[in-house]
Formats: structure tokens, C-alpha cells, sequence
């Protein structure tokens, strides 16, 4: 009932999307355009999102893995982002909750996770919506990606510029006939992106208003 495609539409243009974050981090290390810090950052961040994707990715093949286990491996995601990268919220800028990140480690890892979960799962609902999602996170990207130029958050800068590209890539095919979706591995993957590097942004640079994400 929620389609809006009348005819069949493939689901795999996440994998394509994993493959270009890949090409990406391999083609600018081996060209040397990359400090060994943001390489080393870059590919955590890739590894970290390997739950996110193979949910996805195995229900696109088999439509057999539920919307419960997707989110959980999402979260899974979330929680080695925090481990791998760092990637965990510190503070919201909201009384009391600020006391609970910056106290509790635990609790603050566990809260960023649900929340990269959350963005997921709202990134997946308009995939099925010719250049909805594209265009969406392409806006996201480049408002990141003008934020991290200016507090010069090199690994963050490089991360959105790849899906950037990557999505820019995709809307040629989605976008206006529709002949390609991500499918639930490309969604979740791209949820998980969009909000660890909103995470990230703010994690990295205090001076960032953890409400500009």
C-alpha cells in the first residue's frame, strides 16, 4: 500500500553505495590525499557500519530478516561507531540529559545508538519515493560538509563528500523514472552515515551546536 513505483524496481543500490564508500577510502589512500589519521578514522567508520548494511542487505536478497533484528544491528552499528571512532553524544544542551552523557558513559553510548537507529529507520521510510531520499541527504551532506570545512574536521569533510558522491550517483537512476532504489541495505547504511557524522561532528568540535545536526 505504501509504494509508490507501479512496476517492479530493483533494491540493491545500497550495495552500490557500499562499494563506493569502499572505492573511495582505497583510490584517495592510494593516492596519498589522505593524512594516516583520516584514513585510519575513515575506514573504523566504514567497519562500524557493517551491521547496518548486512541487515538491510540480507532482507533486500531474502525478504526474510525483519524490521526488529534491522534496527538492532543498526544500533549495533551505533554502539562500534562509539567504540571505533568516538562517535558518542556528550551533550545536547539540555538540562539534566547533559548530566546523564557526561556521567554515565554507558548511558551516553546507548542513547547515541537508539538515536543512529532512529535516523535509519527514518531514512529507510522515503527511500520508495523517486529523489526523495537522494535529494534529502545530499542537502544533509553538503550543510555537513560546509561545517566541517570551517571548524576543519578533515575525516568528517572526506566522509561526506564520498556519500555525496555516491548518492549523486544513485539519483541519476532514481531520480525521475525511478529505476533503482537503495533497498533496506542502502537506507540503513545511509541513516547510519548521515547520523554518525552528525554525531561525529559534534563529538569533534565542541564549538558546534550539538542542535545544528
Amino acid at each position: 500500500p505504501q509504494k509508490f513505483h507501479a512496476v517492479a524496481v530493483p533494491r540493491i543500490g545500497g550495495l552500490a553505495i557500499a562499494c563506493a564508500i569502499g572505492t573511495a577510502i582505497i583510490s584517495l589512500d592510494t593516492m596519498n590525499l589522505l593524512s594516516t589519521t583520516t584514513a585510519h578514522g575513515y575506514a573504523l567508520l566504514a567497519l562500524a557500519a557493517g551491521p547496518a548494511f548486512a541487515g538491510g542487505f540480507a532482507e533486500d536478497l531474502t525478504k526474510k530478516v525483519g524490521v526488529l533484528p534491522r534496527l538492532l544491528l543498526t544500533i549495533v552499528s551505533g554502539v562500534l561507531a562509539s567504540l571505533l571512532v568516538g562517535a558518542t553524544l556528550d551533550h545536547l544542551d539540555v538540562f539534566g540529559l547533559d548530566n546523564l552523557l557526561q556521567y554515565w558513559p554507558l548511558f551516553a553510548i546507548l542513547f547515541t545508538a537508539f538515536a543512529v537507529g532512529g535516523v535509519a529507520n527514518a531514512i529507510n521510510i522515503i527511500d520508495g519515493y523517486n529523489g526523495l531520499v537522494g535529494g534529502y541527504s545530499i542537502i544533509v551532506l553538503a550543510a555537513l560538509a560546509w561545517v566541517s570545512v570551517q571548524v576543519g574536521d578533515q575525516i568528517v569533510l572526506i566522509a561526506c563528500l564520498t556519500m555525496l558522491g555516491a548518492m549523486a550517483g544513485f539519483l541519476v537512476w532514481n531520480w525521475p523514472y525511478g529505476k533503482l532504489f537503495l533497498g533496506d541495505g542502502g537506507a540503513y547504511l545511509l541513516g547510519f552515515w548521515l547520523a554518525e557524522l552528525g554525531v561525529l561532528l559534534v563529538a569533534r568540535n565542541p564549538q558546534v551546536s550539538p542542535w545544528f545536526p
